[in-house]
């Protein structure tokens, strides 16, 4: 009954109120705390007032004045709500309060506890507030604190500069080169054959190709001093004499180039992920990133040459290895017949053939002011284009691993297709990661069409496979159209263009170091410093390491050069060399860079790339600081109008621009920065690095057991070869003896008819000596007739 009066009250004054909201508004009030931002500020007033009430308490001066009921006022309708808005905003403002005499009389003093109260609201007021996040409040640890960006009042413009890809020429230099030469042995069906073609067929034990190919000649063996000399860009005055006449200032090579432009390839594609589409589902966690090595700093050398400049690579870090030399012979075996071959083996009484005109065949192309150097492997006319590709010679994991101590890895095998060991599924996964950028930028310098990859362990060659450019792009830059690779090509030698022109302006007619590194952070930036630098420290940088080159050459190679004035010269370049890490051993070394111990693939791609092993000298440094500049590049791609992080997916029909600023680096942090980027390189490729930790010794103790092992089943397949003898492919069936009629494709001839090369051309010189001859008896049967 009670309820029900409560209620009809209730209604009668408020209708708009439900009856439970009525009842509830009569209880009192609950005695929950307030959750508030700053407690003790509470806590002080909560003090200050229970002071003050306990003064006047005490002076007995304190009424307890009667609370007064609020009345509830009737909801508004909405209509009512927006009048009275209005009529709120047409009021007009009140006016200022007057001072009265009363307000002027002095305050009377605070007590104690007020005055506590008063100090610690202005302490809180003072302190900046620091407010912590979910995470930092769980584990009690102190608020981050927070950098405040700070933009100034008036910024300045920034240059920037904008690129298209149609204004960019990527011409070829008209220039009588000899023939280049091809693929011997009939090693052309691996052109046009996808994925790998092996030497012999594990299952039928049939060789696809001679069994000449298998085991490869010792390089204490070949004769590598008949081979022609490689030359710098710095010291090939062909090079140096076309550049001047065709009004280049920059000139380079493929090798001396690709190291920088790679840079350019991070910095553009903002550190685009590998395309691992290729690799069987079977092949355990694939990492899509490129190895640490790849990804370092690189460096070059800009020599001067009388109004020119040339690109030299950057060799204070180089190392002798197996492989490079290895590379040279095998590139000989694989393009040229088995009698033309063993005339350069050492103990052959035979002379080598002379290299002048074959060793010498070079593309070369222009695009702003450079001018490229390629030198040119293997040609074939039914490859697209120029019909060029590049011989490649891929060492298996083991010997990139440890180049060192190669004999120890050499019993590492091929024996699957895929899968994380002993197959070729992995080495082409460690080619993504570590030199197939590389091989790209110098297949697009080159204008050739592919790579020709031979996979051995410095005794065995195991087999064969093509990579087009296309089939690199798709792993690069994830589609096989080749328009986009082809545009950051020509967008990475434009910007190095300006950049060089930078350094020149600000260094002119002399020879300076630089070094390239861009940098995989939220927005990608590249790092640029210039440091000019004397002819004399110019060649103390590139032969620093020529004491390690030539015991190498000694021990393991054989080669001896006793021209005495070469001798002479490489005596006093020495003495310098010796003097000067002399003088940085005595320094005190105060770097404090630290860098994650590689992974086995870096490793690997550490002792590929030709770096310095555990004992490289350091890189002569001056002693005293000389001039620097830096700068950081800043690009932005725009594709069809609209920024993108990347292009994807791009079609020759779409316009993709780059927007780039080059600004220059403060002062007085060029130095610190420039040097920490020469550590960084110091401790990924130099004598900075660290020590194999716990899981690179199991890594390289894995590897070692995977050589015993392979080295014990070769050893057991060759008695068996020794039982049933080498039996080679030959073709059979009906049009065996005369081939299969052969018509062009038209896809520019890389339809393949399986018919062997040599066989074919044996066939038509035969029918052209056969028609010759019928057609000398046709006039002598004509003449009888008449």
């Amino acid at each position: 009954m009670f309820r029900r009066v409560l209620s009809q009250a209730s209604l009668a004054r408020n209708p708009s109120v439900c009856v439970l909201c009525a009842n509830r508004s009569l209880l009192p009030r609950s005695q929950l705390r307030r959750l508030v931002s700053h407690p003790p500020l509470q806590k002080a007033k909560s003090v200050a007032k229970s002071g003050k009430a306990a003064q006047a308490n005490h002076d007995g001066k304190s009424v307890a004045k009667p609370v007064k009921a609020r009345r509830v006022k009737p909801a508004a309708s909405p209509t009512e709500r927006i009048k009275g808005r209005k009529r709120r905003g047409n009021r007009p403002p009140p006016p200022p309060k007057k001072t009265t005499k009363r307000s002027t009389k002095q305050a009377p003093e605070p007590s104690v506890d007020e005055a506590k109260a008063v100090s610690i609201e202005e302490k809180l007021a003072s302190a900046p507030s620091e407010s912590k996040t979910l995470k930092e409040a769980l584990l009690g640890s102190e608020p981050t604190k927070r950098k405040r960006i700070t933009k100034p009042k008036t910024a300045e413009e920034l240059p920037i500069g904008i690129l298209s890809g149609d204004e960019l020429d990527f011409q070829p230099v008209d220039v009588k080169i000899p023939p280049v030469p091809m693929l011997s042995y009939g090693l052309d069906r691996v052109l046009f054959n996808p994925g790998v073609y092996r030497l012999q067929d594990p299952r039928s034990r049939i060789y696809n190709f001679d069994p000449y190919l298998e085991k490869i000649m010792h390089v204490r063996e070949f004769d590598f001093e008949a081979l022609s000399e490689y030359k710098t860009s710095s010291k090939d005055e062909d090079l140096l004499a076309i550049t001047k006449r065709e009004g280049s200032k920059f000139t380079g090579s493929t090798s001396s180039m690709s190291g920088v432009l790679q840079h350019f390839h991070f910095l553009l594609s903002h550190w685009r992920e590998l395309n691992h589409d290729r690799l069987s589902r079977g092949f355990p966690e694939p990492s899509v990133n490129f190895t640490k090595i790849t990804k370092g700093p690189s460096a070059v050398l800009l020599r001067w040459k009388n109004g020119t400049y040339a690109i030299d690579a950057d060799k204070s870090f180089d190392s002798p290895n197996i492989m490079s030399w290895l590379g040279h012979s095998l590139e000989k075996l694989l393009t040229t017949s088995r009698g033309e071959f063993e005339r350069y083996r050492r103990s052959n009484s035979e002379q080598p053939p002379s290299e002048d005109s074959s060793g010498r065949c070079y593309h070369y192309s222009k695009l702003g002011n450079f001018l490229m150097r390629s030198q040119l492997d293997a040609h074939d006319p039914r490859l697209p284009g120029s019909g060029v590709f590049d011989l490649k010679t891929r060492a298996v994991v083991t010997i990139r691993m440890d180049h060192k101590h190669h004999e120890q890895g050499s019993g590492y095998q091929l024996r699957y297709d895929r899968g994380e060991w002993e197959s070729y599924e992995r080495e082409f996964y460690d080619m993504t990661r570590a030199t197939m950028l590389k091989y790209s930028l110098q297949v697009r310098m080159g204008r050739m069409d592919g790579i020709f990859v031979a996979f051995h362990n410095v005794e065995r060659i195991f087999g064969f496979q093509y990579v087009s450019k296309e089939d690199m792009d798709s792993v690069l830059h994830g589609q096989t159209d080749t328009c986009l690779g082809d545009q950051e090509f020509k967008f990475s030698i434009r910007l190095l263009d300006e950049i060089l022109q930078r350094a020149t302006e600000k260094f002119p007619e002399t020879s300076i170091r630089l070094h390239f590194e861009a940098r995989e952070v939220q927005t990608p930036y590249m790092s640029i410093f210039a440091e000019p630098v004397t002819e004399e420290q110019a060649d103390e940088i590139q032969s620093a390491s020529q004491a390690q080159m030539r015991e190498f050459e000694r021990d393991v190679v054989g080669v001896r050069k006793d021209d005495p004035q070469l001798q002479a010269e490489w005596q006093t370049i020495q003495d310098r060399v010796d003097e000067v890490v002399e003088d940085e051993l005595e320094q005190e070394d105060k770097s404090d860079t630290e860098a994650e111990p590689a992974s086995p693939e870096e490793a690997a791609e550490k002792s590929e790339q030709e770096a310095a092993d555990d004992q490289a000298l350091a890189a002569p440094e001056p002693v005293e600081e000389g001039p620097l500049m830096g700068w950081t590049l800043t690009t932005r791609n725009r594709v069809n109008g609209e920024y993108v992080d990347r292009p994807e997916d791009l079609t020759p029909i779409d316009n993709w621009s780059v927007e780039y600023n080059i600004k220059e680096i403060e002062a007085d942090k060029q130095r610190q920065l420039y040097n920490k980027i020469k550590d960084r390189r110091a401790t990924l490729i130099g004598d900075k690095r660290k020590e194999a930790n716990d899981y690179m010794k199991q890594y390289f103790e894995l590897l070692r057991r995977l050589s015993s092992r392979g080295r014990e089943w070769r050893e057991a397949q060759d008695k068996i070869d020794a039982q049933i003898g080498q039996h080679v492919y030959k073709r059979l069936g009906p049009d065996a003896e005369h081939g299969a009629p052969f018509t062009p494709a038209e896809d520019g001839g890389r339809m393949d008819h399986g018919i062997d090369t040599p066989q074919l051309v044996d066939e038509a010189l035969s029918v052209i000596e056969e028609v010759s001859r019928l057609l000398e008896e046709v006039p002598a049967v004509g003449e009888e007739k008449s």
